[in-house]
């Protein structure tokens, strides 16, 4: 396997290594050798657990075996998260267990696993990349953080401008469009940052760029057809935009994959939901972006995930969006087949409307196709009509 080189990390990472062996440990200290990371070894979970919470900064990344004495990795892993729920989990295992990966998975959040024996080259290039896409998201927590700064200090200058009305009337027109040129402000770096957030996974996975807007084009279509508030529509925007941030945490070599996935793959795509709620609950948006977004991909008769939920119980905003993925998921080219049409991905949602989709969301979909035509959904297509696979429609 070819892999893509990969630019030099800009911070000293540290990382955590548990395993039983100390062949393995040591084994990992002589490959890591050359790189500039603060090593830490662990003999056992209990151990590894304790160096977490002792640590004077944070981990990006955990590696540990499977089995293990004391607890197994999985146990692990599913403490281990809640220290440092922004390291990149890696499972080592020596042997090929699907139901052993997919519990790593569901309970551990893991987002990599490697087989015993593993290629050291592939390990290490694995591991930049982990560490990669741990900086690009410090990267957009610091926008986020220079965002939330930035209404901060809104916030304390609408304070000051109110006490300064009180004593003095006639500064009110300039203390005004000062508010306004500070909010406008707050808002262009609020929208830089989210579009930012955006084009990561577009980095990532060329195949889909662009599919977020698109998204959050047809979404808001779609609201504003139903009439719903100017705040909705807002986090519809948002949420839409950022729905796929989740994929960083997923290989390139899944979002890119030409063929079939297996059901491990599938559970491993599915885990984008919960790592962009992960990355953005902390982000005090002034909507329910993480939840909106953590949603997206549940159905009407609780078919979806990551959790189940049925009807009502799935945001509007959420249902809104879910389907608004699935309309240009199939009427854009993808790398495992052509371009189905909005023709098709019409049909498809008409076909599973009460079912998988809300069916208000259908009917105005609907609506907006039989007014406007497929243009309101798509600026171009593949007319092509070749079949495909339902479960490969992921975005």
């Amino acid at each position: 396997m070819t892999l893509a080189p990969i630019a030099p990390l800009k911070y000293r990472h540290s990382i955590l290594i548990v395993d039983d062996e100390e062949s393995i440990l040591n084994a990992f200290k002589r490959i890591l050798a050359d790189e500039d990371y603060e090593i830490h070894t662990a003999s056992d979970g209990m151990e590894g657990l304790n160096k977490l919470r002792e640590a004077q900064k944070p981990f990006s990344l955990i590696i540990s075996d499977q089995r293990m004495p004391v607890m197994n990795g999985v146990q692990f892993f599913s403490k281990a998260k809640d220290i440092f729920p922004d390291a990149v989990r890696i499972l080592l295992t020596g042997y090929a267990d699907n139901d052993a990966i997919i519990d790593a998975i569901n309970k551990g959040g893991i987002h990599l696993y490697f087989t015993k024996p593993w290629r050291e080259e592939e390990l290490l290039v694995h591991i930049k990349e982990s560490l990669s896409k741990t900086e690009l998201v410090m990267e957009n927590r610091r926008l986020v953080e220079l965002t939330k700064k930035q209404n901060d200090d809104l916030l304390e200058l609408n304070k000051t401008l109110e006490n300064r009305i009180e004593k003095k009337t006639s500064d009110l027109s300039a203390k005004a469009e000062e508010l306004k040129v500070s909010y406008e402000r707050s808002q262009i770096i609020l929208d830089g940052t989210v579009k930012t957030m955006s084009k990561i996974v577009e980095t990532r996975d060329p195949y889909t760029s662009g599919h977020e807007a698109k998204v959050a084009i047809i979404s808001c279509k779609i609201a504003e057809e139903m009439a719903m508030s100017k705040e909705q529509i807002e986090a519809i925007k948002v949420a839409a935009t950022l729905h796929d941030i989740g994929k960083i945490s997923i290989p390139s070599e899944i979002l890119t994959k030409p063929g079939r996935l297996s059901d491990l793959e599938m559970e491993i795509i599915k885990t984008h939901c919960r790592v962009a709620h992960d990355i953005l609950k902390t982000i005090k948006f002034p909507y329910p972006v993480a939840d909106i977004i953590l949603q997206h991909h549940e159905r009407m008769d609780g078919s979806g995930y990551p959790q189940g939920l049925k009807g009502e119980s799935i945001l509007l905003e959420a249902r809104i969006i879910g389907t608004a993925d699935v309309i240009d998921a199939m009427a854009s080219h993808r790398p495992y087949r052509p371009a189905l049409g909005v023709d098709v991905a019409i049909e498809e949602i008409v076909k599973y409307r009460g079912t998988l989709y809300d069916s208000t969301v259908v009917d105005t979909c609907l609506k907006i196709y039989k007014t406007a035509g497929k243009a309101a959904f798509a600026q171009t297509e593949n007319a092509s009509g070749v079949g495909f696979t339902a479960e490969k429609i992921f975005d």
